[in-house]
């Protein structure tokens, strides 16, 4: 295994195929942009689900929630948007479909048996076999057989912002401002304004 792929599964838990496409994903696009890991801001990720992918992402790339230069959109998509603050210049990947829908389907609904301990010795033999074989594959494949790459032009999100804690009215606990909001009540934070 790979030092930096070994690095990504240290950190997620596992290898799975999910934590295979954000690796391919960030290296491919690193290696586009010629970019490194981001210290800071210099660098930013957009990914557009919230899976074992992101992870991956994080630790290539450098791009951090808490750093505020990984950013979600809850798309449902394994696609990444990797932009370069230095130039403007940016790339998205995304992953070519698969030709096989059923054979797909099979696999979810397979995996979906193991994970909730409904599969007999048999499937869960099976499971393990295809999973190997579709991790292998995510491993081998050329970036051209796999990925969709494409230089993009897009707006950079603006830089993290550190905003001042105030108090809560109803919890009294601490709360960003931006997320306070002012009711008849007093200042609630979002969560108190939902009950």
């Amino acid at each position: 295994m790979k030092k930096d792929l070994k690095k990504c599964v240290d950190f997620h838990g596992h290898l799975c195929g999910g934590l295979l496409m954000g690796y391919r994903a960030a290296k491919a696009a690193m290696k586009n942009l010629k970019s490194s890991f981001a210290k800071d801001e210099e660098v930013v990720a957009i990914v557009e689900n919230s899976s074992c992918f992101v992870d991956a992402v994080s630790v290539l790339t450098g791009c951090t929630f808490g750093k505020g230069n990984l950013i979600f959109k809850d798309y449902g998509k394994m696609v990444l948007f990797l932009l370069s603050r230095k130039d403007g210049k940016g790339v998205r990947v995304s992953f070519k479909s698969e030709n096989n829908d059923k054979a797909q389907e099979n696999f979810y609904s397979l995996m979906n048996k193991v994970l909730h301990g409904k599969a007999n010795d048999k499937e869960k033999s099976l499971f393990k076999k295809i999973k190997k074989e579709r991790e292998k594959k995510l491993l081998t494949k050329k970036d051209e057989d796999l990925l969709n790459i494409k230089r993009i032009k897009m707006p950079l999100p603006a830089r993290a912002k550190i905003f001042k804690s105030v108090k809560c009215d109803k919890c009294g606990e601490s709360v960003m401002e931006t997320r306070i909001r002012k009711t008849k009540k007093g200042d609630y934070c979002l969560e108190c304004l939902e009950k």
